[in-house]
Order: C-alpha cells, then sequence, then structure tokens
C-alpha cells in the first residue's frame, strides 16, 4: 500500500498560511510530521483552520508535545495517538529553554486490496543543546524497546521523522541511524534549513526494516511558495507498507 509521509516545521504558523497551505496541497501527503505548531490557547486553533483548508485531519497535537503534531489524510484510519513532554531545564545558561515533546500515532492505510498492517509514526523536535539532543533520543528509544509506545506496536513497520537541529553526521543522527534508515543516505542535500537559502539538512524521515522505499526527496510545490511559507522545507518520503494478513 502507497503511504506519503512528509516531515515539515511549520514555524508557529507565523509566516504565509496560505503558502503553507498550497505548499501541503501540492504534496498530497497521506502524514504529515509537524514541528513547531501552535499550541498557545489563542493560536492552537489555527492548526485546525490549516488542517481543514488542504482536507487533511489533527490526529495528534497539544501542549505536551511541545509543538510536535500529526496530521492524517482521509486514507489513513488512526487506531491510537498521543502527544508526550520530554524533559528540559527551565533555564540555560541563563536563558530560558524551549519545551519539547513528540506526537505519534498507530496508524493503516487504505489501498485496493484493503488495509494495511500498522506503521508507527512519530513526529519529534530535538533541541538546540547537542546533549540534550541525544539525551531524547535514548529516552525515546527506551520508550520503543520496553513497549511503553505506540510505536513499539509496529514493530518494525515505524516512521521517525522531525526537525533534527542537526546534519546527518551528528551524534543524536547517527544514534538514531543505528536503528532506522535514512532513505536519503547521508548526503548534506536536499537541504531543508533555511527556507530561503536551504544549505542545511537538518528535516529527515527515517525508517524502520519493515517498510520499502518507492521515493523520497522534495516536495513538488511552487518555489516561490517554499520560501514564504516557513522557515524550513519539507521532507517527503513515499513509502511501500505491506497488505494486512
Amino acid at each position: 500500500m502507497p503511504l506519503r509521509v512528509l516531515s515539515y516545521n511549520v514555524h508557529e504558523l507565523a509566516d504565509d498560511t496560505a503558502a503553507l497551505a498550497r505548499v501541503l496541497l501540492a504534496a498530497a501527503p497521506d502524514v504529515v510530521c509537524l514541528q513547531e505548531a501552535p499550541t498557545r490557547l489563542l493560536t492552537a486553533s489555527r492548526l485546525q483552520d490549516l488542517a481543514a483548508a488542504t482536507g487533511l485531519w489533527v490526529c495528534a497535537a497539544g501542549r505536551a508535545g511541545a509543538g510536535a503534531a500529526l496530521l492524517v489524510s482521509g486514507r489513513v484510519d488512526v487506531r491510537d495517538a498521543q502527544v508526550r513532554a520530554l524533559p528540559v531545564p527551565l533555564l540555560r545558561r541563563g536563558v530560558p529553554v524551549r519545551r519539547r515533546g513528540w506526537a505519534e500515532a498507530l496508524v493503516r492505510v487504505l489501498g485496493p486490496q484493503g488495509w494495511s498492517q500498522p506503521v508507527g509514526v512519530r513526529s519529534v523536535h530535538l533541541g538546540l543543546d547537542p546533549a540534550e539532543r541525544l539525551d531524547h533520543c535514548w529516552r525515546l528509544a527506551a520508550q520503543d524497546d520496553t513497549g511503553s509506545s505506540l510505536l513499539a506496536t509496529a514493530g518494525e513497520r515505524v516512521v521517525v521523522a522531525g526537525d533534527l537541529n542537526e546534519e546527518p553526521d551528528g551524534a543524536a543522527q547517527r544514534f538514531l541511524r543505528s536503528r532506522l534508515t535514512d532513505p536519503l543516505g547521508e548526503a548534506p542535500r536536499p537541504a531543508t534549513f533555511s527556507a530561503r537559502r536551504p544549505r542545511r539538512r537538518i528535516d529527515a524521515v527515517l525508517l524502520g526494516p519493515g517498510l520499502a522505499v518507492a521515493d523520497a526527496g522534495e516536495v513538488a510545490a511552487a518555489e516561490a511558495d517554499l520560501v514564504v511559507a516557513s522557515d524550513h522545507r519539507p521532507v517527503r518520503v513515499d513509502l511501500l507498507v505491506p497488505a494486512a494478513g
């Protein structure tokens, strides 16, 4: 069964949301792993507005996830979903530290042969501090290994996507790649940050061995929209998911 997954840091929806909606419509995703979705009381409804404008549904979002969220298309059946917080200090070197968290869901996709086997999808936004990034990766891996996360239910059919705030040779990325595969390899391109002058590939979609890759790379959206929709560019992976028994 085909399943298209996007990872996209949407910068609190503080940029051109009409352009952002056009990017998502052009991408035609089944699952969107968002980072920096708005969570404040007066702005959280903007995520619902974006979903409605693009024919998607919000399946996991909230303050605990600290901006990590998941949107799904009508082809996707959400079996379970949750958002959780990751521990961060209040201050680091006298500066307030951004909250961190993750959103995850157990989903299946509808195809000509019926429903697929379940896939675990996680959206995560790692921090700016290298030690914090690695600690959070260890914590998430421990959740999976002890069977206390939705990804553990999916076995080897897992997707971990997000703004990792480091390039493929970083310590946290190396840890993730010891367990998961990047269909784009370790190449620095296509770069995802910044949107206007993309030079760094700090956003990724990583996969477990139970999923096959049909294609991966950039989103075929208008360049004029990509540069104003957010401060990041999205990453796309087209998967093939095994059909249910």
